[in-house]
């Protein structure tokens, strides 16, 4: 399967500078062999327009490898150059349209990065006073360490921002931090972290969907099926129910035995978690995932208590309450777009129902976790403080099991 990546491009200070969005075969680590590379290009440009550049950069400047003669399709139409960088690609074939096209991007504000660059290369010349950064291989360049050093100096003097890629040791960062490289990326500093697989987030919404009324028609059947479908989800499943999480007398050898052991609403949380969780792999992501799950944890238990009647609606209310930090859609738009119960839709639209009640009471309860906070809500839900406290524990361990 292939997937699309990011990879981090760190300072001289060892910050993140920037990414850069890359394709990958995901059982290799390395490019898909034999695919196209304008094909590649346009999967990593759809990906940005759908989750957002900034999400994916995290605010800063992400750049996508691009072929040269791509530069005339009109595909940059909708992505903002304040976090989309170009890094020009397989520049053999630079016609007056192409340079041209190169203009009229800069115009608009994209900023532009030569791969491979080396003065040998006749083709990147009409580039250079064009571009804003040039990256160097360090495995694979013409030069020698002195030949480098110079190259770097007269590329310091057009003040262009230099990358140096394939840092895979600790060797090579010593060497190329003394030489003068500004920017640095490679496996030793940060590996390739997984945005999304090349399937569509409609296919991931859809599966959710197909879940989601499995387990309201009480399907086992159905969500058996949809899970199948999946080998990673099967495989993952498989080894959580296996675990010693779960004390039992034997092992689980089907996808059928887990939903039975686990039951239909437990099965359906794990395999909506999963399949979203697995879109982002960096910390931060992972933290807003745990932070959803607490959410949506705490939404169920609070509802056990307040309205027992609306507790799964309660999870997953409190499951996609962060969906706009998380996936860059908004709460009430996600509600529609999966079809969720219309108690739901209202409940990110307004507070004045029973679940949008419930919903201020899992952002009070996260944002101040005091004392008082914990006596007041336990008043309104006529429990005791230490119930409510029992709660948010409970709640958190079980967000913490789900995303490690």
């Amino acid at each position: 399967m292939n997937v699309i990546c990011k990879q981090a491009i760190y300072n001289r200070e060892g910050k993140i500078a920037f990414y850069e969005i890359l394709l990958q075969d995901r059982r290799t680590g390395a490019y898909p062999e034999n695919f196209d590379p304008l094909k590649a290009t346009s999967i990593a440009t759809d990906v940005l327009t759908e989750i957002g550049a900034q999400r994916v950069g995290n605010g800063k400047l992400v750049f996508v490898n691009v072929p040269a003669i791509f530069l005339e399709a009109s595909m940059f139409d909708l992505l903002p150059p304040k976090y989309v960088g170009i890094e020009l690609v397989e520049n053999k074939r630079l016609s007056n349209k192409v340079l041209e096209a190169i203009e009229d991007l800069i115009k608009r504000g994209f900023k532009f990065c030569i791969d491979d660059f080396g003065f040998e290369k006749i083709d990147y010349l009409p580039l250079l006073n064009k571009c804003h950064f040039v990256k160097i291989d360090i495995k694979s360049n013409p030069y020698n360490w002195e030949e480098l050093k110079e190259v770097i100096s007269i590329l310091k003097s057009l003040k262009k921002g230099i990358i140096v890629k394939n840092i895979e040791s600790k060797e090579d960062y010593e060497k190329t931090y003394q030489l003068g490289f500004e920017y640095f990326q490679g496996i030793y500093l940060s590996k390739p972290a997984m945005v999304k697989d090349t399937r569509t987030i409609s296919f991931l919404k859809s599966t959710i969907m197909e879940i989601y009324k499995a387990i309201k028609s009480r399907d086992i059947k159905k969500v058996v099926e949809v899970i199948e479908r999946d080998v990673g989800v099967t495989y993952k499943l498989l080894k959580f129910v296996n675990s010693a999480y779960f004390a039992k007398a034997r092992e689980f050898s089907t996808v059928e035995d887990a939903v039975v052991y686990l039951g239909l609403d437990k099965i359906a949380k794990f395999t909506i978690v999963l399949a979203l969780s697995e879109m982002f792999l960096e910390e931060e992501e992972k933290e807003l995932w745990r932070r959803a799950l607490f959410r949506a944890n705490l939404g169920e238990k609070l509802s056990e208590i307040y309205a027992k009647d609306m507790k799964d609606k309660a999870y997953l209310m409190g499951l996609f309450s962060l969906s706009w930090e998380i996936i860059g859609q908004k709460p009430a738009e996600l509600a529609r777009s999966l079809l969720l119960d219309r108690e739901i839709l209202e409940a990110y639209e307004n507070r004045l129902s029973l679940l949008g009640f419930i919903l201020s009471l899992i952002d009070l309860l996260e944002d101040k976790r005091d004392e008082e906070t914990v006596r007041k809500v336990a008043r309104v839900i006529n429990t005791s403080p230490e119930r409510v406290r029992g709660i948010l524990e409970e709640a958190r361990r079980e967000a913490e099991r789900f995303v490690a």
